[in-house]
């Protein structure tokens, strides 16, 4: 199994893993996140895709980004390394953020990004057990096949836009803009992704519906739906769900289409909020067609956000 994921991203053009915690890992999804919030912030963010199914397929990455008053702008970095066949295949990138607030109004505002990309990769499938290495007695043999260790370096560039009110936020980004590299499995396809979420406050249901005051924190509670695009070359995904904010907890639902293989991903997400630290966790499972893919399909993602520091409130 995990020789066939491995030639597919070998040979057929690797693409950037999918990522589900967009607040663990805010300029991945647009550039123009750097700076969104007047505190400085930091980010982790674990992805384990598929852990059941053998592929060793692991995603880390790493933000910082911080508002920078004075010229209305955002910096930041992202950093992030795929790993896929016990490191058989690797990427690891870099990425210089900047951005720029404009007001469009008391409470909203437009921005756009810029990111820079650097990015290094390495091949060396040695090791691997592919399928016709395998002889009829059921033993391998690990000299049938030898290949050369391969690497590669490159840059690409990306950019976006992004408006944000009390009740509204949408946006779209490109990434991987300006790539050329002899080595195309590591000369990622551009990206394009976009978005729009409504900001829904719950003021008076909770406290119409428990009068007598039973749960009264759900009074200033939050709903947020939403839909996102991502297309990425052949590969186009819609998604569409909901975020439920309440007192200090976040529970979503979300389910995204994968238009070329006709697979079908629930994403569950929950999440606890603070004035200092965010924790979010999402459980994903897979159905092709009509059918469960069963717990194989399943991806695993832990997202941590730290808030250091404060600064135009």
């Amino acid at each position: 199994m995990c020789a066939v994921f491995l030639s597919a991203a070998l040979f057929a053009g690797a693409q950037d893993p999918y990522l589900s915690i967009k607040p663990a890992m805010p300029l991945f999804f647009n550039p123009a996140y750097a700076g969104n919030e007047y505190y400085t912030r930091a980010t982790l963010n674990y992805r384990n895709h598929y852990p059941a199914s053998g592929t060793d397929f692991v995603t880390y990455s790493a933000s910082f980004d911080t508002y920078i008053d004075r010229y209305n702008s955002g910096a930041g970095i992202m950093i992030m390394s795929d790993q896929l066949g016990s490191k058989a295949y690797s990427y690891t990138s870099a990425g210089l953020v900047y951005s720029y607030r404009i007001a469009a109004g008391e409470s909203s505002y437009i921005k756009a990004g810029l990111m820079a990309n650097f990015y290094y990769g390495t091949s060396d499938p040695n090791g691997l057990t592919f399928p016709d290495m395998i002889n009829p007695d059921g033993s391998v043999d690990p000299n049938r096949y030898t290949y050369e260790r391969q690497s590669a370096f490159g840059v690409d560039f990306g950019f976006g836009g992004l408006f944000n009110s009390d009740y509204f936020e949408g946006g779209a980004a490109v990434y991987h803009l300006g790539k050329e590299n002899r080595y195309v499995y590591w000369s990622r396809p551009l990206r394009v992704y976009a978005h729009a979420e409504w900001k829904i406050p719950i003021l008076g249901g909770a406290k119409h519906v428990f009068s007598r005051g039973l749960i009264p924190y759900l009074e200033n509670s939050t709903l947020r739906p939403g839909i996102f695009f991502i297309r990425q070359s052949e590969t186009t995904l819609l998604g569409l769900g909901a975020l439920y904010h309440f007192m200090n907890f976040n529970l979503g639902l979300y389910g995204r289409q994968n238009f070329k293989i006709n697979s079908f991903t629930a994403s569950f997400h929950v999440g606890y909020i603070s004035d200092i630290m965010d924790i979010h966790y999402i459980f994903d499972l897979g159905f092709t067609g009509k059918n469960f893919r069963g717990i194989a399909s399943s991806s695993h993602e832990i997202g941590l956000i730290f808030k250091f520091s404060t600064g135009k409130e």
